[in-house]
């Protein structure tokens, strides 16, 4: 019985494995020309994986990704969907192609699409126009190119304050601002207070940005300070753009978060509809978690196939 699974991710892989351990076919469309997810360039430690401290998450990234694709799993990449119908006691997809398009029947279907960086209309257009502008931590300009330069953060989470601690082992300026209370976790804003590069502003939202001769230029009423960088770290939002292909009848129900609503068997409210991962509403977003559901929501669907 063929299971499609929307998103190569941790949550999409580990639910492809463990459908063959299940007797079932599972069909993986990925967005994108890669698999791995949003993990694939994080070359931060990844903290939440037993067994491989100090692994990056690129690097273990590449690690699932090549069990992965050693396995006989049917693949597409650089595919969307472009309708989901009701089809009897099944779904029938829609697909886009590179090669055109097909169509795929299938007894169940698994949403494993993640989460992608949050920003405003407003800095995903600076971002559009300046590459100095950077929204969300997985990117290897931060590695790679930020050095000796003034650096603003927005955002007060554990992802903002650890990129400050980064940057300023680099010979960086970084001032970190938020919209309201710093959220990370204590020992993150303890060694960024002790770090004289590092500037914490709570409740200081810039009231405008703009680019002037390729720098940020941030005001805070009158006061206008030049940075060479702007990062944007104001987390994650659920990647559920897919349901809008979805015909009405089986778009599953939504936290008021825009998380997809699953069970503990990551079961949907829509019969046959399953979904793991990040764009899930989890206690503890990451890989560990991702891939667990993954592999629960493999494990309902052998059983609701079998009832």
């Amino acid at each position: 019985m063929k299971v499609a699974i929307l998103g190569a991710g941790p949550a999409g892989m580990s639910c492809a494995n463990a459908c063959l351990s299940y007797g079932l076919e599972p069909v993986v469309i990925e967005a994108s020309d890669h698999v791995g997810g949003t993990q694939r360039s994080n070359f931060h430690p990844n903290l939440w994986l037993l067994g491989h401290p100090e692994e990056t998450g690129e690097a273990m990234t590449q690690r699932l990704a090549a069990h992965f694709l050693a396995l006989p799993v049917k693949l597409y990449r650089a595919t969307q969907v472009l309708a989901v119908e009701p089809d009897g006691d099944g779904f029938m997809l829609r697909l886009a192609t590179p090669r055109g398009e097909v169509s795929e029947r299938v007894r169940a279907i698994v949403l494993a699409t993640g989460m992608r960086p949050r920003a405003t209309p407003e800095l995903e257009r600076l971002a559009a126009q300046s590459p100095r502008v950077i929204i969300g931590p997985l990117s290897t300009a931060i590695r790679d190119a930020i050095h000796d330069a003034r650096v603003l953060i927005l955002g007060g989470g554990d992802n903002a304050l650890d990129h400050a601690l980064f940057l300023a082992e680099r010979g960086n300026s970084v001032r970190v601002c938020t919209r309201a209370r710093f959220s990370a976790r204590r020992p993150f804003q303890a060694a960024c207070a002790a770090r004289p590069e590092i500037e914490l502003k709570d409740h200081c939202p810039p009231s405008r940005l703009v680019i002037e001769d390729g720098r940020i230029v941030a005001e805070w009423g009158r006061v206008r300070v030049r940075y060479d960088w702007l990062l944007v770290m104001y987390g994650y939002r659920p990647n559920t753009e897919v349901l809008q292909r979805f015909a009405a009848s089986i778009r599953p129900a939504l936290t008021e978060s825009g998380h997809v609503k699953v069970d503990a068997w990551q079961r949907t409210s829509v019969p046959g509809l399953y979904a793991a991962g990040d764009l899930t509403h989890s206690p503890q977003p990451s890989v560990a978690t991702a891939i667990a559901q993954g592999l629960a929501a493999a494990k309902a669907i052998e059983r609701d196939l079998a009832d």
